[in-house]
């Protein structure tokens, strides 16, 4: 495999398996000491940061939104749920405590390099739509791999975003829709559902978002 695996993480023992790993499938590992000083040219193929890191979570939602395509995974030196969730709102295709994200890493990059080769699709699941008219909520995916997933109709168009306020994961299904602002009803959290941008707090961090696409007369969340 062609391309960069850029490291963000102070921890040496980890960084150094993580390297390994890189090296291991042709990768080339690049060390950012912070995650405002990733500034690469080509996309890199995948990236691993430490989210306790300060800025971090901005940081993964500029690099999603800036790179759709590249795999994103944070570490955990401790349990912490709502770092693992602002990860996973912010662009982590993964989030794993620090002893176990080399092997998750190490499975997950080798299946897309196999996955080049072979011509692997981007994962996507089918979500049937609801007939109701105007803006707001149009279906769910509740049973999705990575949390509950909802699709949301703003004008002539479809957006899905995580079904959990990062602030204390309270669902987002009956959130007020007011034009592309979504507001949490448990404490007043707003989210931009297109961008999955935090508006106002007391959310600290964003949502993640998902691209809805139209093939065949069917509709589609890409994960």
């Amino acid at each position: 495999m062609a391309g960069r695996v850029a490291l963000v993480i102070r921890d040496q023992k980890l960084r150094e398996r993580i390297e390994k790993i890189a090296r291991s499938i042709g990768a080339d590992p690049v060390v950012f000491t912070v995650p405002g000083t990733l500034n690469l040219e080509e996309p890199p193929t995948a990236i691993v940061v430490e989210l306790e890191m300060e800025g971090a979570i901005d940081a993964i939602a500029g690099w999603k939104a800036r790179w759709p395509s590249c795999f994103i995974a944070g570490s955990l030196a401790m349990p912490r749920q709502d770092l693992w969730h602002a990860g996973i709102a912010a662009g982590c295709a993964l989030v794993s405590n620090r002893g176990a994200l080399d092997q998750q890493f190490k499975r997950t990059i080798e299946e897309r390099a196999s996955g080049e080769k072979g011509g692997l699709a981007i994962p996507r699941l089918l979500v049937r739509l609801n007939e109701r008219t105007g803006d707001g909520l149009v279906g769910n995916l509740p049973d999705a791999p990575d949390g509950p997933i909802i699709v949301l109709r703003v004008g002539d168009r479809l957006c899905a975003i995580f079904d959990a306020c990062p602030h204390a994961q309270a669902s987002l299904a009956d959130g007020k829709l007011e034009g592309n602002i979504l507001t949490c009803r448990a404490h007043g959290s707003q989210f931009d559902v297109f961008t999955g941008a935090r508006v106002r707090g007391p959310s600290d961090f964003p949502v993640r978002t998902y691209r809805v696409v139209e093939d065949g007369g069917k509709t589609y969340v890409e994960l």
